[in-house]
């Protein structure tokens, strides 16, 4: 079986050179996916069109790119308003990758506008949830999904053909060892379904789960590079290691 590795790298400059050599070190590496995490810019002023279709020109048309920016109340790495994000998000979808990711518990009306715009544009969009304290339970995290799922289809009046395939993430924090069955069985659950899950937990104590759910239905899990963007990442080589001592799995 074939697992979906993402690598995700940090965008720290719109200086083409200097992210060149490390994208194409991440090309080489033959990740299933890349994502690109532009809230780690250092100006955002630099953050321009022209730019990011270049990003997207040294990445082969092969390898599906996820688009991040992410809040600052979710682990983004600069504090912008939302006025600011929601302008560079829409320049993200306009350049067409093939995810964007967007919180759940982004503003309505950005919501409403991206989910829009990206389903125009062909861009199918990761609903993230991310929790940086704890690992909450299991029926609560059902009910976060049901809750979402209601608020596309009731408060945003969105027809289910724009958001269907789309996919949710929900990424919790393990403070136990235990922490790690919760996002497992999720995926296990949503595995019987047609929605696209991502579930694991972050830090060191949820090392195991980042590792395992893509062995019971997570669509992906992220494995480093160089530089860690969360907190219990590992390297994609270590990752692909544990994979290959699995019977009859690459």
């Amino acid at each position: 079986m074939k697992y979906n590795i993402c690598i995700p790298i940090p965008v720290k400059s719109a200086n083409i050179n200097e992210i060149k050599p490390i994208l194409d070190k991440a090309i080489k590496k033959n990740p299933n996916l890349i994502e690109l995490r532009f809230d780690y810019i250092n100006n955002i002023q630099t953050l321009s069109l022209d730019f990011i279709k270049e990003l997207m020109d040294i990445i082969t048309s092969n390898t599906p790119v996820i688009f991040t920016f992410r809040d600052s109340s979710e682990g983004g790495q600069i504090k912008i308003n939302q006025k600011e994000r929601f302008e560079i998000l829409k320049m993200l979808i306009e350049v067409k990758p093939a995810y964007i990711d967007l919180e759940m518990n982004a503003n309505k009306n950005i919501l409403w506008e991206i989910i829009n715009l990206a389903s125009q544009n062909g861009v199918k969009i990761i609903y993230s949830y991310h929790n940086f304290e704890k690992t909450i339970k299991f029926d609560e995290t059902i009910k976060i999904i049901q809750n979402f799922s209601n608020k596309l289809n009731q408060e945003l009046s969105l027809k289910p053909k724009i958001y269907q395939n789309n996919i949710y993430k929900v990424v919790f924090t393990a403070q136990t060892f235990e922490d790690n069955i919760i996002p497992l069985r999720l995926c296990k659950e949503f595995s019987n379904s047609a929605q696209k899950l991502i579930s694991f937990c972050m830090g060191t104590l949820g090392i195991f789960s980042r590792v395992m759910c893509v062995t019971v239905g997570s669509f992906l899990t992220y494995a480093s590079l160089e530089e860690k963007t969360a907190p219990g990442q590992i390297n994609i080589d270590e990752m692909r290691e544990i994979y290959h001592l699995f019977p009859n799995n690459l």
